[in-house]
């Protein structure tokens, strides 16, 4: 292994390190102390978003974002029609927006803003929504196991077996065998969280226990769209010429590089809760 490569890997350790325990105090933490971090991770995110794909110029539309991040993870709180009233003025402001200002304001960075917004704070407010619900703060731990460990098991089975390329004009390094890997990484994890809380939480359920099979199923899920939310970040960075979203992260790049597969992963996972359920 070369210095650069052994140095990068300690960064990675390092900053792991350090976040790992701040993100598992979130996982205990009531909803309003998650909705605060959803909300500072959100605007960090656009603004890396926003410098990714050359809006930082254009700060009203920026603003208008940020604004936007603080808002979006209250939607919990809000009634359906007064979520449908916001976003109608929202669009109204910027329409008027882009009258006021149409030879600088175009069709284009709307669109940009609109994108970054379903993208980054809007996806991650499912993360609210998941520890919202009935045994929520069960539940929460899924959306980061199915990021990580999806990702820490493609990176050591591609590492190992990996020689087939899964998409090398969009990801170099990422191979099939490490693809398979994460899936069942994802799989298993999840089945591995599912027996533990059978095992030792069953009283927490109120005497319900998970449906092993339905975790199983729900964590190659989760793993398939983690692949899929990496790869489209892959996509952006490439089509934008940069390497990575942002430096906040040493040895991981920035909020958006660390994020991006948590960004698909967190909607999927409510969504499946939802509408199929994994107790038993």
């Amino acid at each position: 292994m070369s210095n650069s490569m052994e140095a990068s890997l300690k960064q990675r350790v390092i900053t792991s390190a350090i976040g790992l325990p701040l993100i598992i105090l979130m996982l205990f933490s009531p909803v309003p102390v998650i909705m605060g971090v959803i909300m500072v991770v959100s605007i960090i995110g656009l603004y890396e978003f926003y410098h990714a794909v050359g809006l930082q110029t254009h700060k009203p539309i920026c603003l208008m974002g940020y604004l936007a991040a603080l808002v979006i993870p209250l939607g919990i709180y809000l009634a359906p029609g007064t979520c449908m009233a916001l976003v109608y003025l929202y669009v109204a402001a910027l329409f008027i927006m882009m009258l006021i200002s149409h030879r600088r304001v175009t069709l284009n960075h709307l669109a940009l803003l609109i994108m970054g917004l379903l993208y980054i704070p809007y996806f991650l407010s499912h993360i609210i929504y998941i520890r919202n619900l009935e045994f929520g703060n069960f539940y929460i731990w899924l959306v980061f196991l199915g990021a990580f460990m999806t990702d820490t098991t493609a990176y050591f089975v591609g590492k190992q077996f990996g020689k087939r390329k899964l998409c090398p004009n969009i990801s170099p390094k990422k191979t099939v065998a490490g693809a398979l890997g994460g899936l069942a990484g994802g799989g298993l994890s999840f089945l591995l969280f599912g027996a533990v809380v059978n095992l030792f939480f069953t009283d927490a359920l109120g005497g319900q226990h998970f449906n092993l099979f339905l975790l199983f199923l729900l964590g190659m899920i989760a793993a398939i769209v983690s692949e899929i939310g990496d790869l489209t970040a892959s996509i952006i960075k490439r089509q934008y010429n940069i390497k990575d979203f942002g430096n906040l992260l040493p040895g991981h790049g920035g909020i958006l590089d660390r994020c991006d597969s948590i960004v698909l992963v967190a909607p999927a996972i409510f969504l499946f809760l939802l509408k199929i359920g994994i107790l038993a």
